[in-house]
């Protein structure tokens, strides 16, 4: 019997993903499966009184399985936790950028003409401009609030999607009669499940290099691998766990939602 590799991959990566969207909602409705009452900053997973890392135990149930940081908190509850932050930033930056880019994408491929030549032109600009940097000049203006970050992402990211709906929609109005809307959506999934796992990334490196600081103990992947140092300290202490787990965690979701775009968008021949 012959396997089917890339629709075992793009099963995998439905299933990677769907833990940690699973994950986020519970952290959303009952944090209480973590064993704390509310998701309200990172010394609520504090783990006794010590503040020396401790390593991965497998015998003390699963609350230590990835040991603790600085300040004894427990890293895997922490790293679950941390997806009502960065995901809900990810998501709401993901629907404005994707929402306000496929309107003028759409609309100036629908218009063309002038219109259409003024908004290639000024998202060309957007598009080759190191768009991190405008993230973080925005951050600078509009910091410390979470909606900053929102504002940030969704300003530097809508140029990808302005870019993306025009071609596909000029392609549509080039095929009418063999292009449906169904196959509209699924030009656009790709991008989707890409900018999942790369807007996630974007939160992390915000939050990691302190651009966030209205509440430097909020329950986020980037504060946790910076708590109290930085990977070369805690790699020169002897804690690689603290490095090590972090970096796994926003790393295999990333890597499965990218994983996961690849396979959808090789199976529709109109990808762009």
């Amino acid at each position: 019997m012959k396997i089917n590799t890339g629709r075992m991959l793009a099963v995998i990566s439905s299933v990677i993903i769907a833990l940690y969207l699973l994950a986020f909602i519970l952290d959303l409705v009952d944090p209480g499966y973590l064993g704390v009452r509310s998701l309200s900053n990172l010394l609520i997973f504090r783990k006794g009184p010590s503040i020396i890392p401790a390593p991965p135990v497998l015998s003390n149930g699963w609350n230590d399985y990835m040991g603790t940081t600085y300040y004894g908190i427990l890293l895997f509850p922490a790293l679950l936790g941390s997806l009502k932050f960065d995901f809900t930033v990810m998501f709401v930056s993901l629907a404005i950028s994707a929402s306000v880019g496929i309107l003028i994408g759409g609309s100036a491929a629908i218009i063309g003409r002038g219109y259409k030549k003024i908004i290639v032109y000024i998202m060309k600009i957007f598009s080759s401009a190191p768009y991190i940097l405008i993230m973080l000049l925005i951050l600078y203006i509009v910091r410390p609030l979470e909606t900053g970050i929102i504002i940030a992402i969704s300003t530097g990211w809508f140029p990808f999607y302005v870019l993306r709906s025009l071609n596909i929609f000029e392609t549509k109005l080039k095929n009418r009669e063999n292009y449906s809307n169904k196959r509209l959506l699924l030009n656009f999934l790709p991008y989707f499940f890409t900018d999942i796992g790369a807007i996630t990334g974007v939160v992390t490196i915000i939050t990691y290099f302190g651009f966030y600081f209205r509440n430097p103990l909020v329950i986020d992947i980037g504060n946790i691998m910076y708590l109290d140092g930085n990977v070369n300290i805690f790699l020169l202490s002897g804690v690689w766990w603290i490095v090590i787990f972090p970096l796994a965690f926003i790393t295999v979701f990333i890597s499965f939602t990218a994983l996961l775009s690849y396979e959808l968008g090789g199976k529709d021949d109109a990808r762009i």
